[in-house]
This record gives C-alpha cells, sequence and structure tokens, in this order.
C-alpha cells in the first residue's frame, strides 16, 4: 500500500556519504519497511561532504553534517518546493510506523492543522513525552530543547526563515548569543527559541532512533577498532535496534 507520509511531503532527503554503502542499504530496507523506495522520484540523496577545515564547527564531521542539512534546504527553497522530510542515514523507525492507518493520522494533522518542524525523531525522554497533550504528534513549547536531528519535517512556510537563520549562524563565531557555527540539532533549538512563534510538533511515542552503527560525528568507541568483536558487537546492536523498534526500549 502507497505510504500516507510519502504522498504528502514534496521532497523526502537522505543524508549519506557517499563511502557509507552500508547505510545507505540499511535505509533502504528501513525505508521499505515503511513503504517507501529509495529509488522514488520524490526521494533524494544528499551526499555528504568532508572538508578539510572544520570552518570552526567541532569537527569536520559535524561541520559535513551541518551543510549537508543547510544544502538540502537551499535546493528546496531554490525549487520552490516543500514541506520536506529530511533524515539521516542512520534513521530506524518504529513498526507502528508501518502501519499506513498510522502514516494517515500524521498526514491527516499535518495537513489540517498550521506547523513549522515536525520531529518523527528525537531525544525526548518518554517521561516529558508523557507530559504532552496525548497524540500521535503533540506540540512542543518553543524553550524545550533536545538533541538529535536525523528525522524532521519543514512545512513550506518555514523553509525560508529556517534557511536564513542557518546561513546567518555560519557567519557567527562559536558562542555567539544568536547562535554560531554548531550542531545541526543545537542550531535548530536555537531557531525555536529566537523564533517562539515557530510550531513545533513532535512524536508521541518517537517514532524514529538512530541506528547502532560507528558514527561520523562522534569518537569512536575502543571496541570498534578491535576486528574480532565487530561481528559480536554488530549482532547486538541489531539486537538492541529491533528491541527499539518493536517498543520494548524508550
Amino acid at each position: 500500500m502507497p505510504s500516507p507520509l510519502l504522498d504528502f511531503f514534496d521532497r523526502i532527503y537522505v543524508i549519506n556519504l557517499p563511502e557509507r554503502v552500508d547505510r545507505r542499504e540499511q535505509m533502504r530496507d528501513e525505508l521499505a519497511s515503511i513503504g517507501i523506495a529509495l529509488d522514488h522520484p520524490k526521494l533524494r540523496i544528499m551526499h555528504g561532504q568532508w572538508s578539510e577545515s572544520a570552518n570552526g564547527f567541532a569537527s569536520l564531521g559535524v561541520y559535513g553534517n551541518f551543510m549537508s542539512h543547510l544544502r538540502i534546504l537551499r535546493e528546496v527553497h531554490a525549487e520552490g518546493s516543500g514541506p520536506v522530510w529530511i533524515m539521516e542515514d542512520d534513521a530506524i523507525f518504529r513498526r507502528q510506523l508501518r502501519d499506513p492507518g498510522v502514516q494517515a493520522r500524521i498526514v491527516e494533522r499535518l495537513r489540517g492543522d498550521a506547523w513549522d518542524l515536525c520531529y518523527l525523531g528525537h531525544g525526548l525522554p518518554p517521561a516529558r513525552l508523557r507530559q504532552l497533550p496525548e497524540g500521535l504528534l503533540a506540540p512542543l513549547p518553543s524553550d524545550q530543547e533536545f538533541t538529535w536531528a536525523h528525522c524532521y519535517g519543514v512545512s513550506a512556510r518555514c523553509i525560508g526563515p529556517l534557511l536564513a537563520y542557518l546561513e546567518e549562524t555560519l557567519v557567527h563565531p562559536p558562542g555567539h548569543p544568536r547562535g554560531g557555527r554548531m550542531y545541526i540539532d543545537g542550531a535548530l533549538n536555537m531557531f525555536r527559541r529566537l523564533h517562539p512563534g515557530i510550531v513545533t510538533w513532535v512524536s508521541s511515542p518517537n517514532l524514529s532512533s538512530q541506528r547502532g552503527t560507528t558514527s561520523n560525528l562522534s569518537q569512536r568507541r575502543p571496541y570498534d577498532d578491535v576486528a574480532w568483536l565487530q561481528p559480536v558487537v554488530s549482532r547486538l546492536r541489531g539486537l538492541r535496534d529491533e528491541a527499539w523498534r518493536r517498543g520494548l526500549l524508550g
């Protein structure tokens, strides 16, 4: 059955480094589980790019990740399209998102109410979500911050202001009161804080987490470089991911 989410968004982007073929293949399977083909005309791969300089960001990876999100917004803004769904190639989805009925309920809300940002994946703990109004999508105050920007939607009306703000942060030094050269999730939090009129929704429960794989943004753990441990580590990470998909982990 066609995916209501695929029908709703003008564009769906997946950020992927060209050399991370493993993640691209995993993302193909993950998207297929919710009714979206990686080669669908609406879906575009945004290849992340490495730079020789971190340009004032915390690391080369943080800079490259930020620029990938920024390039997507530049492209969407230039084409005059929207809304857009942006995700990184380590996104995984709750099993309930495989239900077209659940997707249809999300789309009904997105079509029916004004919104700017919609996080289908976020770092809000279950205890915090229980304090929000019940429903698959819940409104979030502008001063409520969280980590992760691996799976979120941007409305057509928000693309221009968000793009302008992210461009502004490239001019500012780190630590600037309006934000400067930050992790992308930090920049999105700052954008919401500086623009309290921005309407933000979050999925409740959280419908997307990050796959348990090595990251290009954070330091590798000691066991990531022990060759004989990799099959065991990979298996344990896979079990953790499946437990999360089934709702056994928060």
